[in-house]
């Protein structure tokens, strides 16, 4: 099996977050579609403003929520993204894109955002309840993304138990909420700036089965501890991944941080 890119679920508004991968070994271009659903505070409930983007193109991982990686690792952080439709051909998934979650109903619509077509919303971000489901019907069209309807839930408010300030000598044991099924990840991003640099590009990423406890090796730990610029964030993921015509995929991407961002 031939692993070659990987979708990052960063794109859009989504956290910087890498989860197991589905491989495609198509040697030629195959339809595939993302909707990310992200929640944001809005006074004392939640709003999402969805995002969607379909490309063609080949040899693509798919994110996935089922299987992560139990466990941490250090790489390079950067809050600046790259739009696979800014480098793969866009494909157009009809003239808008429904959604209906917690009682209501909206559609997002096509929109040039740099080179790449983003399905958006035309008003206010949508209100609604996380861990609820979320109906989506995307028409497709004959000659760009396929059509394809499913319900998928959306992730739960995520809450960790206060762990202080790490003093770097010892683990790091963490405790949240956890997830109602399997379909759903946790991740903690430890961020800072390495070399002593003012701000961060070093991260300290953990990447959890959603059972609500793991920890963080006290090794890790320290480098974050010694580090005068730092912070973190913790995001619980859901995915809902489904084949589509002509051997594309269509993946659904939920997720809850913490700290969770402000409604715009």
């Amino acid at each position: 099996m031939i692993r070659r890119h990987t979708v990052p679920l960063a794109m859009a508004a989504l956290a910087m977050l890498t989860v197991a991968c589905l491989d495609s070994t198509s040697p030629s271009s195959v339809p595939y579609g993302f909707v990310s659903f992200v929640a944001q505070q809005s006074g004392g409930g939640f709003t999402a403003s969805p995002i969607g983007t379909f490309f063609g193109a080949s040899g693509l991982g798919v994110p996935t929520a089922v299987s992560p990686w139990d466990s941490c690792r250090l790489q390079s952080y950067t809050r600046s993204t790259v739009g696979l439709g800014e480098v793969y051909p866009n494909l157009s998934a009809g003239s808008a894109i429904q959604l209906q979650v917690s009682g209501r109903t909206d559609s997002i619509f096509p929109a040039a955002v740099g080179t790449e077509t983003q399905y958006r919303l035309r008003g206010a971000s949508i209100p609604y309840v996380p861990g609820d489901t979320v109906s989506v019907v995307i028409p497709g069209t004959s000659d760009g993304y396929p059509a394809i309807t499913f319900r998928a839930k959306s992730a739960e408010v995520l809450t960790v138990t206060d762990f202080g300030t790490p003093s770097g000598t010892s683990r790091l044991d963490l405790q949240w909420n956890a997830g109602q099924d399997l379909n759903s990840t946790v991740a903690f991003s430890f961020r800072y700036g390495a070399l002593n640099a003012d701000t961060v590009n070093t991260q300290i990423y953990c990447q959890y089965r959603d059972d609500g406890t793991d920890s963080i090796p006290a090794r890790y730990m320290a480098i974050w501890a010694q580090a005068t610029t730092k912070t973190w964030v913790a995001t619980r993921v859901r995915t809902y991944v489904a084949p589509v015509a002509r051997n594309g995929y269509f993946d659904f991407i939920s997720t809850f941080d913490i700290p969770t961002p402000p409604s715009p």
